[in-house]
């Protein structure tokens, strides 16, 4: 059976970085240095504290671009570290930047922007064809230059003048909205939260698996992974992915109890 919906209505979050060098000591300062990056180690083998016990995003939040904005729509990190790619192809890699610095992120919650995963051809080791569609929406671009001017709000502010040293460029204060939107373009990265390409539905054709999560068409095979979502969820989706897992679960252990 063939299903124009398997592999459409990709969805994904774009974050977005902003990275300042601080006058005040960071992380930076701390896990730069091997013997640093081995103390931390030493300290979360040993106790389960220190840096290597949280996230990297260490503070957050779902926030409104805007005051007339009918709900939150944009979610916040801040991250007591910055870091800079080195190298290219197969040797890249992230070094950490020799000085105290931070980073101010954010990234649109609901993206209106759609792509599509399809297979190249019948042999499992061709890498698949992926069109993310980043950007491809006025709104997803109004998003993008809200965002931006709300960090320029927040670094403002009396806190974080008082501990920005300088804006690692490009300088965020000095870009007008259509400089925000095509750094945004630029810059922007995955927060690697593929969904929806196996949409849960009503019928094939606009979905993929019903209910149950059984794939239209096919008996007796289930789909359960975050590609069941009709939309990507407005933040992270490990929770909700392993809220779809468990539920899946349930109704396996149901029909193998009932034969």
């Amino acid at each position: 059976m063939e299903n124009d919906a398997v592999g459409g209505n990709l969805q994904d979050h774009l974050a977005m970085t902003y990275s300042y060098k601080s006058r005040q000591r960071t992380l930076n300062n701390e896990l730069r240095p091997l013997s640093g990056r081995l103390r931390a180690g030493l300290r979360y083998i040993a106790t389960r504290r220190g840096p290597m016990s949280l996230s990297v995003n260490q503070c957050g939040g779902f926030v409104r671009s805007q005051p007339q904005a009918a709900k939150p729509d944009l979610q916040l990190y801040f991250n007591p570290i910055t870091y800079s790619s080195v190298g290219s192809g197969a040797t890249r890699h992230y070094e950490i930047d020799p000085f105290p610095g931070f980073i101010l992120c954010f990234q649109p919650c609901r993206p209106t922007s759609r792509g599509r995963i399809d297979l190249r051809s019948a042999d499992p080791e061709a890498p698949p064809q992926i069109d993310p569609n980043y950007m491809a929406t006025v709104e997803d671009a109004a998003k993008a230059i809200a965002g931006g001017r709300l960090i320029q709000r927040i670094e403002a502010t009396r806190s974080f003048r008082a501990l920005i040293d300088e804006p690692l460029p490009p300088a965020l204060a000095q870009l007008t909205d259509e400089a925000i939107l095509e750094d945004f373009r630029n810059r922007a990265s995955t927060c690697y939260h593929p969904t929806s390409t196996c949409r849960m539905g009503r019928q094939p054709g606009e979905a993929v698996v019903d209910g149950n999560l059984l794939v239209f068409g096919i008996d007796g095979l289930r789909v359960v992974d975050a590609s069941v979502f009709p939309a990507v969820t407005s933040g992270n989706t490990n929770a909700p992915t392993i809220m779809v897992a468990e539920k899946a679960s349930e109704l396996i252990l149901r029909r193998a109890a009932n034969g």
